[in-house]
């Protein structure tokens, strides 16, 4: 119960404050300056709370001053039962109760969530450990500022110094039970904050110094305090334009974009009273102005002027909403929409693409926790809050609220649906394989589309068209309902015929143990896909560390190398099946359903060592049966295969022993998928701001590291999961691994996984996260390498290094081609048995399916498919070969028995892939 209630009503307020550090922290370089620049904020938001709570204090303090002599007499003559009943009597003609007297305690009531979202985020942010700022040597501890003993804490006795300045400023005049109650929550707070850290009671502190300075300022300009506040706001955000275009350095289009922001919050301000005397000639205002009204503003109990009233909102004059609930409606039934939209719809379209990869995730085991835990934390923004702002305004903005409401559906409704945007493929993470990035056109047009809808609106409320407001909200309501019914039904039901085959008893591991063996005295043949991995770093990565060359002893490095297509769904079966299960010649197979074809490659080699006596080993076999979790049932037919999964076992473990606090991977679910939720219905200018290269405006790095942890750790822990015999028998172990997939930056230079990364390095891509992770790979193979060389295992095995396809985002080659060409450049290094000297390098052109043909060669006699019969060679290269550029798919269609490509967009290509003359459209 509490965390559901912390959930909806803290967390909100969390996120905000963790999205105003990032930022402040990304323009100004300074976690000091970004603790203050969230109190700042913070105190800006709530304003008009304060504001409102003014209001309703100033109301309690003037009817208590009014019926104060008249309590006191009654008080002075009366006792007991007949004093109660003279006072309710008294309370009674005044239209007053005594629980009214809550209102004084509004001010104080309205800081309690700041209060313990501000504690809960920023006591245990990790950034701030070892970070001084002035004076303060750890934001992360308490100050101990004053060398007394073990140190007097300094800076919670100035905060309740200038708490309690604020208190008299504030309290100057004012009834001695109001003073009391300042002072004693000063005092709380002191006690309360004390051994706090520095940047928690930095933060309060500033907050007391704005209030304080709000107080002094309103005393002084009490007669023009709003044109001068907004004035001062408006300047503030001019600063803040003029700084990010003119001293931060950033990338243009975001500064711009900032920039931009800043200008047009500083003249909301003065907008809005604009905008006001435009809605004061709306037939909407005017026939509200026709309505009497009490003195008190309230609506009058005549049924006929009420309904009246009501007929502004309702949908139509025979269906009857009471007026006081009037604006409410449309105001309620949008951010509802907008609650499932972002709550229930989005994450749950993202979940049924693919239910297996967001199942059994650390201890959740179906997906669906991961949808009502984002639903519920947009409650709290939508539902809770929008209703507890909107309660709070005047009767004039609760009117603004129920117009923009549907405006800001409609618009989330058109970003989703219209600006989708193409940003690659998505990790379960929630980390695209490709940068975020929009033209100007696409802006422009997003924000036209914006203007639209907002003059659409307008127009409908001048001709009192509201019922067609009503009618497409409440449409947009039951639609996005039952669509999201529907996508929970289908994630559901995958998860449940999962159930089948997933092991629900693995225990959280204690220790790391061999999983697979090596020979002393027989040959080893080791197969190592490193998904994505990047060939062009591989002579950076080199020259960044020179003992590589030594330690990669016997290796032969192929860069031109291709593959036939940019993803792993149809470029990793030519590396495991051979030329037999490229594109082109799975298509020609059309009597077989892919998933048959996918899974004979993963089948192939594995059949073939074990067939010949081999101890086989395979790990990690990507999509088995079409499948993104856990399915190694298609090895089950062979028992003399060892087949397991490795990815993210050990990553709990890693992460333990290491002792770095990085979040698991349903901690970042349960933080991002909200996140993700708002990105998708944010304009597009607003999209990479929100993304912030995959860490979704979290302070550090951590999450996308925290990713590549899940194969890194594998990649670190080898020498562990290592087992030697003695034995003279042949092994086979073919392994994927997911570090080079899961980009994030890592501790230079010896490419390690850290909270805080500070040295990146000296390669020219040190800014490339592709690059860390690839030279870590490499790094931790190194050290592999090493301990096989002090075991004698290392001469008597072959390896080979290769990865399904390149990176999607072009670093190396620009040859004028009409797509990436690293994406179709696969890494591919082969160390044979025995072999020495350094790394060298060869410009044969090789593919990855000449894997089989390596790994195979001088082992198997004459080897065939034994599913098809075909002689394994590579006689296709005689011929250029076919890629799929256009080529994808969606595991889904796994009864589909062709590739969908596309001849107008495929080339095929021969002899040098760096050369453009050799590529040739299929079809022209």
């Amino acid at each position: 119960m509490l965390n559901n209630l912390y959930t909806i009503i803290i967390y909100p307020i969390v996120q905000i404050i963790e999205l105003v550090f990032v930022f402040t922290g990304k323009i100004f370089k300074n976690t000091g300056l970004s603790v203050i620049g969230v109190s700042i904020a913070v105190s800006l938001l709530c304003l008009p709370l304060y504001a409102v709570a003014e209001q309703w204090q100033q109301l309690e303090r003037d009817i208590q001053k009014k019926l104060k002599p008249k309590i006191n007499k009654i008080k002075a003559v009366f006792r007991g039962d007949e004093q109660y009943m003279l006072l309710s009597t008294y309370y009674r003609q005044n239209n007053y109760h005594p629980i009214y007297a809550l209102r004084s305690t509004f001010g104080l009531l309205i800081q309690i969530p700041f209060f313990i979202a501000a504690y809960s985020y920023l006591s245990h942010l990790e950034i701030l450990n070892g970070t001084s700022f002035f004076f303060i040597r750890n934001l992360g501890a308490p100050d101990a500022l004053i060398p007394l003993g073990n140190g007097i804490n300094l800076l919670p006795i100035l905060m309740t110094l200038i708490n309690c300045i604020a208190g008299l400023v504030y309290t100057r005049g004012f009834p001695l039970k109001e003073k009391a109650q300042l002072f004693g929550m000063a005092a709380v707070f002191l006690i309360f904050l004390y051994h706090s850290p520095a940047g928690l009671v930095l933060y309060w502190t500033m907050n007391n110094v704005f209030s304080l300075a709000k107080n002094i300022y309103y005393k002084i300009t009490y007669k023009n305090k709003f044109k001068i506040t907004m004035l001062l706001f408006s300047s503030v955000c001019v600063f803040l334009s003029v700084y990010i275009m003119t001293i931060y350095k950033g990338n243009f289009n975001l500064r711009l974009l900032l920039s931009v922001l800043f200008i047009v919050t500083g003249l909301v301000p003065w907008i809005v009273p604009l905008v006001r005397r435009l809605l004061a000639i709306l037939p909407l205002a005017k026939q509200a102005e026709k309505i009497h009204m009490n003195p008190a503003g309230n609506f009058p109990s005549n049924k006929k002027v009420r309904g009246e009233v009501s007929g502004l909102f309702r949908p139509s004059r025979k269906l009857y909403v009471p007026a006081v609930y009037g604006a409410f409606f449309h105001f309620i039934v949008s951010v509802a929409a907008l609650w499932i939209f972002t709550g229930f719809f989005i994450p749950s379209l993202l979940i049924s693409s693919s239910p297996l990869e967001f199942s059994y995730i650390d201890n959740y085991t179906t997906p669906v926790y991961f949808i009502t835990n984002t639903a519920k934390q947009a409650f709290g923004f939508f539902i809770f809050w929008g209703s507890c702002l909107f309660f709070l305004f005047s009767r004039r903005v609760k009117n603004i609220f129920a117009a923009a409401a549907p405006m800001a559906l409609m618009f989330a409704l058109c970003n989703v649906f219209l600006f989708a945007g193409n940003y690659g493929i998505i990790s379960v993470d929630l980390v695209y394989n490709s940068s975020i990035g929009h033209s100007w056109p696409d802006i422009i047009r997003n924000f036209s589309v914006l203007l639209v809808i907002i003059f659409f609106v307008l127009v409908l409320y001048f001709f009192h068209r509201q019922k067609f407001i009503t009618i497409a909200v409440l449409l947009c309501l039951f639609s996005v309902t039952g669509l999201s019914a529907y996508n929970i039904f289908l994630i559901q039901k995958e998860y449940s015929i999962s159930r089948e085959y997933h092991n629900n008893t693995v225990s959280e591991l204690t220790r790391v143990a061999p999983v697979f063996s090596l020979s002393k005295t027989g040959k080893n043949t080791i197969i190592i896909m490193l998904d994505r991995a990047v060939s062009v770093f591989v002579p950076y990565i080199f020259d960044e560390s020179p003992e590589l060359h030594s330690v990669y002893e016997g290796f032969v490095f192929y860069p031109n190398a291709v593959s036939f297509n940019g993803y792993t769904s149809i470029g990793a079966p030519p590396l495991f099946g051979g030329y037999e299960y490229t594109p082109e010649e799975i298509n020609k197979r059309d009597q077989s359903a892919l998933v048959i074809k996918h899974n004979e490659a993963l089948l192939m080699l594995p059949r073939i060592f074990s067939e010949a006596g081999f101890s086989v080993t395979v790990t990690d076999p990507p999509y088995p049966n079409y499948s993104t979790k856990e399915d190694l049932r298609i090895y089950d037919p062979y028992p003399k295969v060892k087949a397991l999964v490795t990815d993210s076992v050990y990553t709990k473990l890693w992460i333990k022993e290491h002792n770095i606090n990085f979040p698991s991977t349903s901690d970042i679910l349960k933080r991002n998928l909200f996140w993700y939720s708002v990105f998708k219905i944010a304009p597009l200018a607003f999209r990479q701001g929100i993304y912030l290269q995959g860490d979704w405006c979290a302070p550090v790095a951590s999450q996308k590291a925290a990713l590549t942890l899940n194969g890194y750790s594998v990649l670190d822990y080898l020498p562990k999961l290592t087992g030697i015999t003695d034995e003279e028998i042949n092994t086979a172990l073919i392994m994927v691994n997911n570090t080079t997939h899961e980009t994030s930056f890592l501790q230079a230079p010896e490419y390690r996984p850290v909270l805080n990364v500070t040295n990146y390095g000296n390669s020219p891509f040190k800014k490339e996260m592709a690059y860390h992770i690839n030279a870590a790979a490499f790094k931790r193979l190194a050290e592999w390498f090493d301990y096989l060389k002090e075991q004698n295992l290392y001469d008597n095995s072959r390896i080979i290094l290769v990865s399904d396809h390149g990176p999607e985002p072009n670093f190396v080659t620009k040859i004028g081609l009409p797509f990436n060409v690293d994406q179709f450049n696969p890494l591919l290094a082969v160390k044979d048995f025995n072999a020495k000297g350094n790394l060298q390098t060869d410009m044969t052109f090789m593919s990855n399916a000449d894997v089989p043909c390596l790994a195979l060669k001088d082992q198997i006699e004459r080897p065939v498919n034994p599913f098809t019969g075909k002689k394994i060679d590579m006689e296709a290269k005689k011929s250029p070969l076919y890629i799929a550029i256009s080529g994808s798919i969606h595991l889904a269609d796994s009864t589909a028995a062709a590739f969908v490509l596309d001849p107008k967009k495929d080339y095929y290509v021969h002899t040098n892939i760096f050369d453009p003359a050799n590529w040739e459209r299929v079809e022209k």
